[in-house]
């Protein structure tokens, strides 16, 4: 299958949510939530149905494919993740966080993102209040020094 255009790879993340929160989904549900006009939403339903991602009949309510779900399972979930480490690990504002991982999702690579999960469990081991790495990086981008008290200071360059 052909890769989807980030457009409507958002369109069925939004989809997905609206149906979480909805017992249906309507073309005005996603009119709302993304923010364009009808005709642009009519226009990317049509080109998900022609992939066999949702079925939508005029006028009537729009339900993702088994395909569908899966496609916009993952993208929903490399989105919470990669918001989750903007907020939890390097302290981005929540808003801005929201929007940089709708950016970053569409564009990082599976090897990149699998190693950011292996970095975020590895952070979370250390779940006793919070990490003494972690805290330690938190002062670092207060500050821009490093604690000596906090971490062994080891030179990388």
């Amino acid at each position: 299958m052909e890769e989807l255009s980030h457009s409507l790879e958002d369109y069925l993340e939004a989809i997905l949510i609206i149906s979480q929160d909805k017992k249906t989904v309507r073309v005005k549900d996603l009119v709302k939530r993304q923010g364009v006009k009808t005709s642009s939403v009519i226009g990317a339903l049509k080109k998900l149905g022609n992939r066999g991602l949702v079925e939508h009949e005029l006028y009537g309510y729009i339900e993702l494919t088994s395909k569908g779900i899966k496609k916009a399972t993952k993208i929903y979930e490399k989105h919470k993740v990669l918001y989750k480490f903007l907020t939890n690990v390097l302290g981005v504002n929540k808003n801005i966080a929201e929007k940089d991982a709708c950016l970053i999702e569409h564009y990082i690579s599976d090897d990149t993102f699998v190693k950011m999960i292996t970095f975020m469990r590895f952070v979370e081991m250390y779940s006793d209040g919070t990490p003494i790495r972690l805290a330690a990086f938190r002062d670092f981008m207060k500050t821009g020094k490093l604690s000596e008290s906090k971490v062994k200071v080891k030179k990388l360059i």
